[in-house]
């Protein structure tokens, strides 16, 4: 069974800056005793507008003028619609979460035609909500992986995913896509 691909044209600086920044020196909750940062779950949202392109109405911009993306991201409820960050500065609106957590397993692959990606498994779950987040207009919509309020990529959908096996794939060498791969599953 092959895995589904997504691609972006964002996956080269939000995911260079995403994995550059990794706020070391921060302190939450995956540095108080006893948690570890598989304990905050990925979330699965749908991107709709980044600072990168004109803002889509005065709501979004509004967001993204309020939103610093040097201070400690925003606390929202998944439920809730969220402006986000990448670590390289991109602003995101985003819709309230279709999946929290659900990540089976995320590793990091090589294709010698691609490059090194990041192949991801979900649960039957967050499968399920990731096959109605990827059904319709291929090509045209982004789904952003957000952990702790902090975008890690934000890939564009290239066909629906209905098997919950997918890959991120673009402007990833071996290290990044292995440190994404941690990020997903709480390994980093």
């Amino acid at each position: 069974m092959s895995a589904r691909r997504l691609s972006s044209g964002l996956a080269v600086g939000v995911l260079l800056a995403a994995l550059a920044g990794c706020a070391e020196d921060q302190a939450g909750p995956a540095d108080e005793p006893g948690t570890s940062e598989a304990a905050v779950p990925v979330e699965l949202r749908v991107v709709l507008a980044t600072s990168r392109e004109p803002a889509p109405d005065s709501l979004v911009l509004q967001q993204f003028r309020d939103l610093d993306c040097a201070a400690p991201p925003p606390a929202a409820a998944p439920e809730d619609p969220l402006a986000a960050c990448d670590a390289g500065g991109t602003k995101y609106s985003l819709e309230p979460a279709a999946a929290v957590g659900g990540i089976e397993s995320a590793t990091a692959e090589a294709d010698d035609g691609a490059g090194p990606y990041v192949e991801v498994v979900l649960d039957d779950e967050a499968a399920a909500a990731f096959a109605d987040l990827t059904a319709g207009a291929p090509g045209a919509r982004q789904v952003a992986l957000v952990l702790d309020g902090e975008v890690l990529a934000a890939p564009t959908v290239q066909q629906q995913v209905t098997d919950g096996r997918l890959q991120v794939v673009g402007g990833l060498t071996d290290d990044r896509a292995e440190a994404l791969a941690d990020r997903l599953t709480g390994r980093a």
